[in-house]
């Protein structure tokens, strides 16, 4: 497999036709017919079907591209990092983080940062516990910041924050009237169920009511804790759930209470493995440790 035969891949699959991909690539259109011709045989597998002087791609082109495109937007950060050093452009952070935490604690502690070191550029992206794994070990991220991990080869992880669930229900529920709620308060109710992902398995949230044998029903589920809210703001359900998504959805009437006993969950920070920590990222992660400790999991917010 040549690189210009995934170059002329991949225009095709962007401009839809080979004439206006042989003018993106400064060659004659039969020249990027042959490259793509060239790839089919290469690969196997038809790219394309040709219909009425039509390309369409098939099903195997589509899941193809989606591995040709991470190739080369990793080529496009290449060279965002060359014409960096070149013209010693400010230093670049690129973090990840799960949603949750990328709209509450993170955007926080980037504002803190910033007033210290505006020469520091930032890249924040939302993304799942999985994905954010998968950037570190592919040293496609500074920082991950996340749900803890198992023991995964490529990465170390540091704890920055310890804290509970909390029980998540609509202003007019009748347990919003409660300052704190125990398993035997949610008798008879529906309570959110949060799908697992990968490692993380919140089955131990549940299994407190079912140890306390307490009888509810769960036939709402999400695996996103910000859909997790939006569907208790509209009554569906009560939740024990993390708490940093809570605080914009208290606008919408959603309300949250201690829950025990405490259900804690440990976050950390990431990085790969053999990335030098570079003074920048050591003083990132002790400003993301003091945003983290005025966290009130209660009011899910941070202190400004």
């Amino acid at each position: 497999m040549k690189h210009r035969q995934v170059e002329a891949f991949r225009y095709v699959m962007q401009a839809g036709t080979t004439a206006q991909a042989a003018k993106l690539m400064s060659v004659t259109q039969p020249a990027v017919s042959r490259l793509i011709t060239d790839l089919e045989y290469h690969l196997g597998f038809k790219l394309f079907e040709r219909s009425k002087g039509r390309l369409h791609p098939t099903p195997e082109a589509t899941q193809f591209y989606s591995a040709v495109d991470r190739f080369f937007i990793g080529i496009d950060e290449l060279e965002h990092s060359a014409q960096q050093l070149r013209d010693r452009s400010p230093t670049s952070l690129k973090v990840y983080a799960t949603p949750a935490l990328s709209t509450s604690i993170v955007p926080k502690a980037i504002s803190r940062f910033r007033k210290l070191h505006a020469n520091v550029a930032f890249q924040l992206e939302s993304a799942s516990y999985t994905q954010i794994a998968l950037r570190l070990q592919t040293h496609q991220a500074s920082l991950g910041i996340t749900h803890a991990f198992p023991d995964l080869p490529g990465l170390t992880q540091e704890n920055f924050l310890r804290v509970p669930h909390v029980c998540a229900m609509h202003a007019s529920h009748p347990l919003s009237g409660k300052d704190v709620i125990v398993p035997q308060d949610l008798e008879g109710e529906n309570v959110l169920r949060i799908l697992p992902e990968g490692e993380v398995d919140w089955d131990a949230t549940t299994a407190v009511l079912e140890n306390s044998g307490v009888r509810f029903s769960s036939d709402i589920a999400t695996q996103s804790s910000h859909t997790g809210y939006a569907l208790i703001a509209e009554n569906l359900a009560v939740g024990l759930i993390e708490p940093f998504a809570a605080h914009p959805w208290r606008q919408n009437g959603v309300v949250t209470r201690p829950f025990e006993p405490r259900l804690d969950h440990t976050y950390v920070v990431a990085q790969p493995d053999i990335q030098a920590v570079s003074s920048m990222i050591t003083a990132f992660i002790d400003i993301l440790r003091e945003t983290a400790a005025t966290f009130d999991a209660n009011l899910g917010a941070a202190a400004p």
